[in-house]
């Protein structure tokens, strides 16, 4: 009888232990909600890329969208609401919204890396990020990237992905596409620490084919399609540090690597 009892009382002990716990978890919560903002931290990953949104941005942005964060209550803000907003913005690639126990909401963004601003025939410009999203340009800001101009009949339409997934589905639109080719060539151009530094424009001529103007050097790359881009890369490395560091950046006016194992170079004629 007495064991009986004994186990009665540890049950009902456990019962009110855990409707305590229950209580106390409600009333911090309700206690939580009711706290007030104070503040909100804004903080960006740029990541290697130049600025194209500011706190200031992120900030205008919430007020236009009606979502009020200072002095409201935690418990009346959307965090997934916001979160949403603001990853709609073309140039977020990741956005997280939290608060903490003082009321401070803390808004942790990262940027998308544009590697490529084209300008097409249209007087239309706009960059095409890391993942081959299009993205406007702000007027505020300008990303110190690679430039691609001539040629380039297609039009700026918002939201077009020229990703991998288009790649690898080698639909005609976009495997034939100019802007799919300028994206490929600007990705590799991008990975690699020497051309990055070297290569400042792709020119697109009116077959299609493209023409690399570099920062040092009074010469022309003609670079052909976009087909082998790695091999031809590499032709064009080694001739730059094994040829032109040797007889001179200066001493050829055109650069040919489009025909396939060759880099055929025209001299400079003195007149």
């Amino acid at each position: 009888m007495v064991k009986k009892l004994l186990k009665i009382l540890y049950i009902l002990m456990w019962v009110v232990l855990a409707a305590g716990l229950v209580a106390l978890t409600g009333y911090t919560i309700e206690e939580h909600n009711d706290t007030i903002c104070k503040k909100v931290i804004i903080q960006i990953d740029y990541g290697k890329s130049d600025t194209l949104i500011s706190q200031k941005d992120i900030l205008d942005i919430l007020k236009q969208t009606g979502n009020r964060l200072k002095g409201q209550s935690i418990g009346y803000i959307n965090f997934e609401k916001i979160e949403k907003v603001l990853g709609k913005q073309p140039y977020v690639a990741h956005t997280e919204v939290y608060n903490s126990l003082d009321g401070v909401i803390e808004i942790d963004i990262v940027q998308r890396q544009p590697i490529l601003r084209i300008f097409n025939q249209k007087n239309e410009t706009y960059y095409l990020d890391a993942n081959g999203n299009v993205l406007p340009v702000n007027p505020a800001f300008s990303a110190r990237v690679l430039v691609a101009n001539g040629y380039i009949t297609e039009p700026y339409i918002k939201n077009i992905n020229y990703s991998q997934d288009s790649i690898r589905k080698k639909d005609s639109l976009f495997y034939h596409s100019t802007i799919l080719n300028l994206y490929k060539v600007a990705r590799y151009i991008m990975s690699n620490k020497f051309l990055k530094a070297q290569i400042e424009q792709v020119y697109v001529d009116k077959t299609g084919e493209f023409e690399l103007f570099p920062r040092v050097g009074n010469h022309i790359i003609v670079f052909g399609n976009a087909e082998d881009i790695e091999k031809k890369f590499e032709r064009l490395v080694i001739f730059y540090k094994n040829g032109l560091s040797k007889t001179g950046w200066n001493k050829y006016n055109v650069i040919n690597i489009k025909y396939q194992n060759q880099v055929v170079c025209s001299k400079i004629t003195n007149k």
